[in-house]
């Protein structure tokens, strides 16, 4: 009888082990309806991810990002607490690549999940993935993050989003904001219905003038490909004169 007794101990042993996860992700799931009075280009939601060991092992945790659906304007990055300081730079952080945390049993790291709607209504979803480095194809965590950007009155309401988080879909613009960002060869200002856009100043972040455009760009957009790499400050004006917004705009040749 002892035999048996001590086969299924084992087994029962066993089970409870392969349920136990060796990661624990708070809150795993979070669902989001950001209600904003005027939708900045500049604006960030921020969610916090927490991750804690509770194997009895060093976990060299690596994150990996996977964008279900949204505006095409959107951006989402995933920066780790421990690396990173606000304001939050998306592009930097899908440049910088995923580096691995070394996790002790018992410890926990932070995570900020940002979402750079980019004076775009809509909804999204993205989820953040977690696994070990030294098990390769092992997912022990994920978080999934729905959300869903409206503005409280005028265009950009939810009735004018595609429902679903549908990719490559544009939202209405709520702001003046520039697209690509970081721009390559030229970029694209776009503004809310009845804003009609004028002139368009590109300088250096010193304030120094560099290209003046006097008239809107249309399908052409305004070039900056023979600019040097690097960061800069675009004022956009309306057809009266009348300054709109400066905005910062990253131009790199070869994209982001």
């Amino acid at each position: 009888m002892k035999a048996p007794l001590l086969l299924f101990l084992m087994v029962l042993s066993v089970c409870c082990y392969a349920q136990r996860s060796d990661l624990r992700v708070e809150p795993a799931t979070v669902a989001k309806d950001v209600v904003v009075d005027d939708l900045e280009e500049d604006y960030q939601d921020i969610t916090t991810i927490t991750v804690t060991n509770d194997s009895r092992r060093l976990i060299q945790l690596v994150r990996q990002q996977r964008i279900i659906g949204k505006p095409a304007a959107w951006k989402y990055g995933t920066f780790s607490r421990r690396n990173q300081n606000s304001p939050y730079v998306i592009a930097e952080a899908n440049r910088s690549g995923n580096q691995p945390i070394n996790l002790s049993p018992g410890e926990s790291a932070t995570f900020h999940v940002v979402l750079e709607p980019d004076g775009v209504t809509g909804d999204g979803r993205v989820e953040v993935e977690f696994s070990d480095l030294n098990v390769p194809g092992s997912i022990l965590g994920k978080a999934i993050i729905t959300s869903e950007i409206i503005q409280r009155s005028g265009p950009g309401s939810p009735a004018t989003n595609s429902p679903g988080g549908v990719s490559g879909s544009s939202g209405v613009p709520t702001t003046v904001r520039l697209y690509p960002n970081p721009a390559r060869e030229r970029f694209f200002v776009e503004a809310p219905p009845g804003v009609k856009i004028g002139r368009v100043e590109v300088s250096n972040t010193l304030g120094s003038r560099l290209r003046k455009y006097d008239r809107p760009a249309g399908k052409d957009g305004y070039d900056v490909e023979e600019l040097p790499d690097g960061l800069y400050l675009i004022s956009i004006y309306d057809d009266k004169g009348k300054k709109l917004k400066t905005l910062r705009l990253l131009h790199r040749q070869f994209g982001a």
